[in-house]
């Protein structure tokens, strides 16, 4: 049987069990009280590229959002239940897109899923990958094999510029998350 959504009773019930099945991650990232919020992924129309939603009253926490995407529901939809994180922007307010006013005159901020840090655990040894991703700039690249600046694409640079990834070279995209 499925809880209804529409009750905000059943909603933190079911938001609970997505938590929980994220728990040991926080735990070896030794993050304490995380702001996990789960979200719907999708494309807005006319939009270029899928979205999540955060509220004001979400956002302006200043806190990093962790995330999984769900249906409307609550349901997971990716069956590997994959956990995001957007890093808090200060720039919010000014930098992302909003949806219009709901009835009670709420907006959400459309967040690029193209910026939302997927966390992965190395399954090894537990450690989480994205505090060993780049001990040493070296280790990123051999520099005879290094790309040459005359292969940096203006989305590289941009990339760069906005500390944001959005390149197409996934090495970029985890520097910048790093």
């Amino acid at each position: 049987m499925s809880l209804s959504t529409k009750d905000p009773l059943n909603r933190k019930e079911k938001t609970m069990d997505l938590f929980k099945e994220h728990m040991h991650k926080f735990e070896l990232l030794e993050i304490e009280n995380p702001l996990f919020i789960p979200k719907c992924a999708y494309k807005p129309y006319g939009g270029a590229e899928h979205v999540i939603g955060f509220f004001l009253s979400e956002v302006k926490k200043g806190e990093d959002i962790y995330t999984e995407f769900v249906s409307i529901e609550l349901d997971p939809e990716d069956v590997n239940r994959t956990l995001y994180k957007w890093r808090y922007n200060p720039h919010y307010d000014t930098e992302y897109a909003t949806t219009e006013p709901n009835a009670k005159g709420d907006v959400r901020y459309l967040i690029p899923v193209a910026e939302l840090i997927k966390i992965e655990i190395a399954k090894e040894d537990s450690i989480p990958e994205q505090q060993a991703l780049f001990p040493d700039f070296d280790e990123i690249m051999d520099p005879n094999t290094d790309a040459p600046l005359s292969s940096l694409t203006i989305r590289d640079l941009a990339a760069i510029m906005l500390q944001k990834p959005v390149s197409q070279k996934k090495w970029l995209n985890d520097l910048i998350k790093s």
